[in-house]
């Protein structure tokens, strides 16, 4: 049984990875007019975010239950696990490793401007250095590691150390799963998990937040893994859902599929310019409005039925699809290191705010282009540095 590709996924890689992109022209916050519409209505990257853990989870265990019967798994071992991650990032870590290096030259570059290259900061960066080329860093919980060089790459991370047990968790999934009711009964799981994790380990960071010469564990909610694993089981999860209801010919129509994708893209566009205006009182609320949208989004769109399904199908919408990752590891150090210029030079105005929002598309779809269609020979280029 071949692998099934769901072609609506790779179209949505695309729209979401430039919503993330969108959300990270902060430089617009303190505009006058259009800062504060940019500031509560296109400022908010989450659902995005939390989109793309859910499809992961979802690829993986399609593509188990494709290949191997239940009856045929056995427990994986640690070395099944470790090339289990690598496979999963081989393609990609080339790239991230040219980020890593750009962004370690810019910080030199930085540090010599300001009369601050001194020994410590050169100690400082071969930590950081070391702890991000095994794109291990989101497991410290600190932006000090995390949001070193490329602050995106928290998001690659995160998706490596999950994938680093991967081969477990569909392990056990496909042989405690049996029916609909456990799927379902798993989701509860997860969903009370994650709300239960971000008070947790919230307080985790307030606790040790601002220890005196030791890097805060600060991000331990937003951007490590010990949350973001259950958005990953719950894709798991709804792909087992999916495989039971295709093995039980319970299809949709092309009309339904069309009314279903309408209504909930209506429903999450709503909710997307709306978020922000929502009270922050009790706000893991929104974590399940969240996941809730995001898990509908992907079931409905695993069909692969409906108008907008169609829509993504396209072939440039599929090749778009495709760069999605080089275009999301490629933007954030060129918006970060490259807006020194626009501030030391030129200041923020709406004329060069424009300018310079062109500048980073421009040259992110520009290295994204190119990083894609290279993507085997560059591949090759880097071997030595990749990881074995």
């Amino acid at each position: 049984m071949e692998t099934q590709k769901i072609k609506s996924f790779t179209g949505l890689r695309f729209i979401m990875i430039m919503v993330i992109v969108v959300s990270h022209f902060e430089f617009l916050e303190p505009l006058n007019g259009f800062g504060s519409f940019y500031t509560i209505y296109l400022h908010n990257a989450t659902f995005a975010v939390d989109f793309f853990f859910l499809p992961s989870g979802f690829g993986m265990m399609l593509g188990s239950i494709s290949r191997t019967r239940i009856e045929e798994m056995k427990f994986p071992k640690i070395s099944d696990c470790l090339a289990y991650g690598i496979k999963h990032i081989r393609k990609i870590y080339p790239v991230y490793i040219l980020t890593i290096f750009f962004g370690v030259c810019a910080e030199a570059v930085d540090a010599i401007y300001k009369s601050n290259f001194t020994f410590n900061f050169i100690l400082r960066e071969i930590v950081k250095v070391i702890v991000n080329i095994p794109v291990l860093q989101s497991a410290t919980g600190m932006s000090f590691f995390i949001l070193a060089y490329n602050g995106v790459t928290w998001f690659l991370s995160a998706l490596f150390c999950i994938y680093l047990i991967s081969p477990i968790l569909i392990f056990i999934l496909r042989k405690f799963s049996k029916s609909y009711f456990g799927d379902l009964l798993f989701l509860l799981i997860y969903v009370f998990l994650i709300v239960a994790l971000s008070y947790f380990l919230g307080k985790i960071e307030t606790i040790f937040h601002g220890i005196k010469h030791i890097p805060n564990v600060d991000n331990l909610v937003y951007g490590s893994p010990y949350r973001r694993v259950f958005y990953v089981l719950t894709g798991m999860n709804l792909a087992t859902i999916f495989t039971r209801l295709k093995n039980d010919n319970i299809k949709i129509s092309k009309k339904i599929a069309n009314v279903m994708e309408i209504v909930l893209s209506s429903l999450v566009l709503a909710y997307f310019f709306m978020r922000n205006s929502l009270p922050n009182t009790q706000f893991y609320y929104k974590y399940l409005i969240d996941l809730f949208l995001c898990a509908c989004f992907i079931l409905i769109f695993s069909f692969d039925e409906g108008c907008i399904s169609n829509y993504l199908k396209k072939p440039m919408m599929q090749k778009l699809g495709n760069m999605a990752m080089y275009i999301f590891l490629t933007h954030y150090p060129i918006r970060i290191y490259f807006s020194w210029f626009v501030d030391k030079f030129f200041g923020w105005t709406e004329l060069t705010s424009i300018l310079f929002i062109i500048f980073i598309l421009a040259m992110t779809f520009v290295l994204s282009f190119l990083f894609y269609n290279n993507e085997k020979s560059l591949t090759e280029k880097v071997k030595g540095i990749t990881i074995k």
